[in-house]
């Protein structure tokens, strides 16, 4: 575009003229004649010609128009067999034989109808309630942190009325003890309250445009942007959960000293909890697309054996494949705690070291992560299968020995013995 005020065809024709119109399409401004003639013209009747006053200065045309792989061919068809948006000539070359491929303009008939928009909308709003809530949670931390601060700092007073000569000294060490500790948290906090309003920021730009699109964009534009929006979300929804696994609500008290000793006026006593805010994404549904049905198994039959080393593994007892095919054995005896991981299902690659004996061992479906009972210990203890790194450990409270787990929850099997009568 040639400026901000000015008709963009006239100044490519060396002529200011004031532009007061908008093509949300060919995303140029018009001035009152171009309009007129723009609509006129039967190739341009199905743009969308808008007041330029009403383009929110927020509002940014992201959806891309023109193919990645070929940045000269427009985006106009939709194979659904791979569910992309591509060019004519991605068509030729990757497509010939896919025998669901739209043109854009019936793939995105009723878009904003669609299960897809649907989705999509209620997936922004829920990240926009999800941030805010995080952003609330972590403003209401440091406020609780304050009045803990306040209040600990009256206790640490009044135990210096109790004491005459020593008092000054041990109060300075305590205050500045907490002071530390303050600084510390907050500066844990304010970067998160940071990354919260950096995703926060990009949702409700996105937001704002899929409305204007929705408003006043073409549906080849709106589609496309949706299906953008998809990838953008699921960064999105990592970047929360990455939020949410890595904040901690921090808080500090006073332990009053009670036995009269001039040592200490008391200790400084940090709790920490997980963030009370928790995450889960909602799924994408696409009404336009048929889902393919569920095949039945017609039967089992053998594939690979692998032989285990029984020196080693001498106490096998829960498997699982991970998405990259690689098989998680766990081994329970107590000398020798680990999970074995065997690639392609028949080479060992690495071991994995445990502070008790591993019972259960689940994949979680769609990502990286698997996760391990401990029932010694009463707890659960996660594996990024990606590098085979262990990583956080989560107390449940109870002992717990086998595990199934899905996308959203975990299902945890207590070992229960009966006796005969």
């Amino acid at each position: 575009m040639a400026t901000a005020s000015f008709c963009d065809p006239c100044s490519e024709a060396d002529k200011s003229l004031t532009a007061t119109r908008y093509c949300s399409d060919c995303e140029e401004r018009l001035c009152t004649e171009c309009a007129e003639s723009h609509c006129r013209f039967k190739a341009f009747k199905s743009h969308h010609v808008i007041d330029l006053s009403s383009i929110g200065s927020t509002i940014l045309m992201s959806a891309k128009k023109h193919c990645n792989v070929h940045s000269e061919m427009l985006l106009d068809y939709y194979c659904t067999d791979h569910d992309i948006v591509c060019c004519r000539a991605c068509i030729s070359n990757e497509h010939r034989i896919c025998r669901n491929v739209l043109p854009l303009e019936l793939a995105s008939k009723d878009v904003k109808k669609s299960a897809l928009f649907n989705d999509v909308m209620e997936d922004m709003t829920h990240l926009i309630t999800t941030l805010n809530a995080l952003d609330n949670n972590r403003q209401s931390n440091l406020q609780s942190m304050e009045e803990s601060k306040s209040t600990i700092t009256k206790k640490i007073r009044a135990v210096k009325s109790k004491f005459l000569k020593h008092i000054d000294d041990l109060e300075r060490e305590l205050t500045t003890t907490l002071s530390s500790l303050q600084r510390k948290h907050e500066m844990e906090i304010n970067k998160q309250k940071q990354e919260i309003s950096q995703v926060l920021v990009n949702v409700i730009e996105n937001k704002n445009e899929m409305d204007f699109l929705r408003d006043h964009g073409s549906k080849n534009q709106l589609f496309i942007f949706l299906r953008q929006q998809v990838t953008n979300i699921h960064s999105a929804e990592a970047k929360i959960q990455q939020i949410v696994s890595d904040s901690q609500e921090f808080n500090i008290t006073f332990d009053e000293k009670k036995d009269g000793k001039l040592e200490s006026l008391g200790s400084l006593l940090e709790y920490v909890q997980p963030c009370q805010v928790q995450y889960k994404p909602k799924k994408f549904q696409q009404a336009h697309i048929k889902a393919e049905p569920m095949k039945n198994i017609l039967g089992f039959e053998k594939d690979t054996v692998l032989k285990l080393n029984t020196n080693v593994v001498n106490n096998p007892f829960s498997v699982s494949v991970t998405n990259n095919n690689k098989l998680l054995i766990t081994n329970i005896a107590s000398s020798n705690p680990k999970l074995y991981v065997y690639r392609d299902c028949k080479d060992y690659e690495t071991e994995i070291a445990f502070s008790s004996a591993p019972d259960g061992v689940a994949v979680i479906p769609g990502t990286d992560r698997a996760v391990i009972t401990l029932p010694s210990e009463g707890s659960i203890q996660f594996i990024n299968t990606t590098d085979m790194t262990k990583s956080n450990k989560v107390n449940v409270g109870f002992t717990c020995y086998g595990i199934a787990a899905g996308r959203d929850r975990f299902t945890l099997v207590v070992q229960v013995a009966l006796s005969k009568h």
